[in-house]
Order: structure tokens, then C-alpha cells, then sequence
């Protein structure tokens, strides 16, 4: 007789244990010898405590899919109904990104209208608490952009700490908070190194709803064709992620040495990457960086991520993502992490994937 039970209970979970194997030993053991007889009142008081047990103490939630015609839903389900994380489409094209309990949005979560508008925060019983919020979540659009060095993510709980404006200064202070609309991600540097975070954050960021973006570390010591095969290979860029990115940020005296060499380089992996993905690619690189080495030479049609810890931004061309604290904290990340805010609203930033993202 098989013993599988799917409830736990933190203070119980031995004591259950042993009333399950108790309760559960085969008839044959109990009944032919003479010794365990008087113990067989035991065995059912056992079996009733379990009973007790598994009726009292909820169900784990397990990823299922239910549809109906209102909408279709994956994630957590108990007892039929939706629990724990899950992502709902509805057929009138709004999406729930979040926490549920028995049917109804509770926790963290993100609801995103068919309008491209959004609603986000914590939600008490289907309804988002607003008391004492003074800002619209997506007015701005804050994103963060990570490595191995974020270790392992929960995507599913990853915000932003925000004051009653809506502001996010990166520390962890603030009573309310901001969604991760978009995220940006080292996939490969040089022509061999790949992050080995990436396909689990690629993946899962995408399942959360964010939008998604992949960078590559340009290096000077390999030839640009095995660095664009090496990108290429192993980022698997989809229709509503970013245009590809190339990092710039070659050590100082490096550049200053082979100044000719690396921009040459660059752009030929820029021109190649286009190519392969019909899209322009975009630049990282820092504010003072642009202005000493990139600036006139040849870049002006690209568009800019631009890392400036400075109030006053970026002094760059043409940028569109501004990364603006590299001592970031968020809920769902154990470290330190780089967190950026695009170049206008949730809407501007759908509108410049759909213009300029992968098609």
C-alpha cells in the first residue's frame, strides 16, 4: 500500500511521518504475528489522527491549467482553484502576473491591461491596496540588468522599494513598491564565455511578464566572427525582447592603446548581429566612456544604455535606458543589483519594443 500525501504543516511533518508508516504497514505484518495483535487498536487510532490531519492541514498547491471562458490560467492550483503564483490571460486580453489564494489576487502581483496600462502592488482579496499611494504604476518604467552575480533570482517576487511618489532611489526603504518591467541580462563574453545564470533568468523572467533583453561583453582578445556565433548560439532572442546589446566598458588603458582596433571591432559586431537578427543592436557603455572614446566616431545611429550614477543623467545621444545605481536592493535578489529606468512610460517602452525589438 502506497503512502502519498501532498500536506504540510511545519510542526507536524515527523509525527505524520511516523502515523503514516505506522497506519500504512501491509495487514500481513499486523495480523500473523501474535506480537503486533494487541498493538492493532493502535494502528486505526493512527489511522484516524491521519484523516484528522489531511482534512485540517491545505494542500500544497501544484502547477496545473485551468480554462474557462473568461480565461486561461497556469500556475498553482489547490482544490481546483488557483493558489500560490500564476499567470491568468483573459479573453479580453488583460494578464494577472502574480499571487492568487482560492480564486482571488492576493500578494504581490502585476495586472496588465489590454490598453498597456498597469495595476501592481499588493492585493488584498482581487483589489490592489492603494492607501496613501500618490503615483500610477508604469508612469515610469524601472528595470534591472543582471549576472552570476545575482546568484539565483525569484523572479516571482522580484519589485522595486518606492516612496508615496513612486520614486525608487535603489535602497531598501519605502513602503510601497514598483514593477520589474524590464530586464536586461548578460548572456556571453568573448567568443567562449557564456553566463551561466542566464537560461534560467532568461526563462523565467519571461514567464513573469518582463520584458527581456541580452547582452555580450565585447572582448579584444578574440576574433569578432567566433564572438558573434558566440552570442548567436546561445541567446535565443524572441518576437518582444530587446534588440540585441553589446557591451563596452574595455579597460581604460586598453582602449586609449587600441582606441582604432577596438571601435573597428565593435562595429563590425554590431553590423554582423543586425544582420543576423534584422534588428539594430543596442550600446551599453558608461557616460564618461562615450564621451572619451565613442562619441563622433561612427555610433550616432545607435541607440544608448548608459550607466551615469549622477542625478543629472546621461550627457550621451540618443539614450534610451539610463542605469543609475549599481548598489541596488531588491525583494526576490540576495545582492546587489544595477537598476535602470527607460526613457519614458510602460507604454513608450511596449511602443519602442514593437518599433525597434525583435520582430
Amino acid at each position: 500500500m502506497a503512502c502519498k500525501f501532498t500536506y504540510f504543516y511545519p510542526y507536524g511533518k515527523i509525527f505524520r511521518k511516523f502515523l503514516c508508516n505506522f497506519a500504512c504497514q501491509q495487514p500481513s505484518a499486523m495480523s500473523y504475528n501474535p506480537r503486533f495483535q494487541k498493538f492493532f487498536p493502535l494502528r486505526t487510532v493512527a489511522l484516524l489522527i491521519l484523516a484528522a490531519l489531511m482534512v485540517c492541514i491545505p494542500q500544497s498547491a501544484a502547477a496545473a491549467k485551468l480554462k474557462t471562458s473568461r480565461y486561461t490560467y497556469e500556475g498553482g492550483v489547490k482544490n481546483g482553484r488557483m493558489n500560490g503564483y500564476g499567470v491568468c490571460r483573459y479573453t479580453n486580453g488583460n494578464v494577472y502576473y502574480g499571487y492568487w489564494v482560492n480564486d482571488y489576487k492576493q500578494g504581490l502581483g502585476k495586472l496588465v491591461y489590454a490598453d498597456g496600462t498597469i495595476e501592481f502592488g499588493i492585493w488584498e482579496k482581487g483589489s490592489v491596496k492603494k492607501s496613501g499611494r500618490r503615483f500610477i504604476p508604469g508612469k515610469k518604467a524601472y528595470g534591472i540588468d543582471v549576472s552570476r552575480h545575482q546568484k539565483k533570482i525569484n523572479w516571482h517576487d522580484v519589485a522595486f522599494y518606492a516612496d508615496s511618489k513612486g520614486n525608487v532611489s535603489g535602497k531598501k526603504s519605502g513602503s510601497f513598491r514598483q514593477p520589474v518591467l524590464f530586464a536586461l541580462m548578460k548572456s556571453t563574453e568573448g567568443a567562449t564565455i557564456q553566463d551561466n545564470t542566464f537560461k534560467r533568468n532568461f526563462k523565467e523572467a519571461g514567464e513573469c511578464g518582463i520584458i527581456r533583453g541580452a547582452y555580450h561583453f565585447l572582448s579584444v582578445t578574440s576574433s569578432v566572427d567566433k564572438q558573434v556565433q558566440n552570442y548567436i548560439r546561445h541567446t535565443p532572442l524572441r518576437k518582444g525582447d530587446f534588440p540585441p546589446i553589446l557591451d563596452l566598458e574595455i579597460n581604460r588603458k586598453v582602449m586609449a592603446r587600441d582606441h582604432a582596433k577596438i571601435i573597428q571591432m565593435a562595429k563590425e559586431w554590431l553590423k554582423k548581429i543586425e544582420k543576423h537578427y534584422g534588428v539594430r543592436p543596442i550600446i551599453y557603455t558608461y557616460d564618461i566612456y562615450f564621451r572619451d572614446y565613442l562619441k563622433g566616431h561612427g555610433f550616432d545611429k545607435y541607440d544608448f544604455w548608459i550607466a551615469r550614477y549622477n542625478p543629472a543623467g546621461p550627457s550621451a545621444r540618443h539614450w534610451e535606458i539610463w542605469q543609475f545605481t549599481d548598489k541596488g536592493r531588491c525583494p526576490g535578489i540576495s545582492t546587489n543589483v544595477d537598476i535602470d529606468v527607460f526613457r519614458g512610460s510602460y507604454s513608450d517602452l511596449r511602443k519602442y519594443i514593437r518599433q525597434k525589438g525583435i520582430k
